[in-house]
């Protein structure tokens, strides 16, 4: 493919059309696809690197655009709410701590929400989870360094519900960008932001579910592509506990759970001098686990096959609910029959 111009990528996401239709229209029609491509125009000129990331990785764009249809926010620069962004050679969708609390309001989770940064010299008193935080500080005299920062979010019984985090784990997200392992990017340049969306998306975990939380989910999925971060600081925690347990069930869950990308990202997570250990250890538990699941699978299907429900029913009495649902995704169709006969 020839050098692309901005004409000619925004020629190629206009291809995009009948899909973006699609995805909008399964979230209410929110979107103008005409009006986002002139936007999406305006932020490829915005400048070069954007440009050439796009020209180098047209597809990436493509992705970006059909995002923005998928989580309904758009790139209208007058509401800064979502960006087109080059990160490693691609073109990603970022959205703005002002577009996830919009997302947040729009789906229903919550009614507003704030985000503040606490300083050493701040007077800061922690009230517990429902209550607002006492915070005093003085914005004009020198506050300090960062300690850590709060989200209040008024739910829509009109509760509170407030979220901390210290700076120690708002660094251990910074900590898996490679974009900051490189010392480039957002966290670079843009730390205070950066430290915003990362407790926001801490809080928004614990906001009620909606029906349209999809969208928020989205949003939070495409921040982790666009940020680098390709594993979330709890997906490592469950990795690491499932490791050191040794527990070949929650390690084949959670392989389960996440991408290819995020695995692999997971796998390459350790500390310099137990790399070559550890990873050993993680192979070992990977196949312990897929053994046990197909150990399983095989004694559910020929229980099935036999129609002993005396012996299909110890199988699943002797698993929790969720490895349950990780063995029946694996049987054959007899099986699932089997076992949904049995449960009416």
């Amino acid at each position: 493919m020839g050098e692309m111009t901005p004409a000619g990528l925004i020629d190629l996401v206009k291809k995009q059309e009948p899909r973006f239709l699609d995805l909008d229209k399964a979230n209410g029609h929110l979107l103008d696809f005409t009006q986002e491509c002139l936007f999406a125009r305006q932020q490829l000129l915005k400048n070069n690197y954007t440009l050439e990331g796009a020209a180098a990785n047209p597809n990436s764009l493509q992705g970006a655009i059909l995002n923005i249809a998928a989580i309904g926010i758009s790139l209208n620069p007058a509401s800064q709410h979502a960006y087109l962004v080059p990160r490693d050679g691609n073109i990603c969708l970022d959205i703005s701590y002002r577009g996830l609390v919009k997302l947040a309001t729009d789906c229903g989770a919550i009614k507003w929400a704030k985000v503040e940064l606490v300083y050493e010299n701040d007077d800061f008193k922690w009230r517990g989870p429902a209550e607002v935080p006492t915070h005093e500080a003085d914005p004009f005299g020198d506050r300090g360094v960062i300690k850590g920062g709060y989200c209040i979010a008024r739910l829509p019984d009109g509760t509170t519900l407030v979220e901390v985090m210290p700076v120690e784990e708002i660094n251990k997200i910074r900590d898996t960008s490679k974009a900051y392992q490189k010392k480039f990017g957002p966290w670079v340049n843009w730390y205070e932001e950066m430290a915003k969306k990362t407790i926001l998306k801490r809080a928004y975990k614990s906001w009620p579910q909606t029906g349209d939380r999809r969208r928020l989910d989205n949003a939070v999925e495409a921040l982790h592509k666009s940020e680098g971060t390709r594993y979330t600081i709890e997906q490592q925690g469950r990795y690491m506990e499932a490791l050191a347990n040794e527990s070949a069930l929650d390690f084949y869950m959670l392989r389960q759970e996440v991408g290819v990308d995020t695995w692999c990202a997971l796998f390459n997570s350790f500390p310099k001098g137990e790399k070559t250990k550890q990873k050993q250890k993680a192979r070992e538990l990977e196949a312990k686990g897929e053994q046990i699941i197909s150990e399983y699978r095989d004694a559910l299907n020929d229980a099935a096959e036999h129609e002993s429900i005396g012996a299909a029913r110890e199988i699943l009495d002797e698993l929790e609910t969720s490895e349950l649902e990780a063995v029946i995704a694996t049987v054959n169709e007899t099986a699932k029959r089997f076992i949904e006969s049995m449960e009416d």
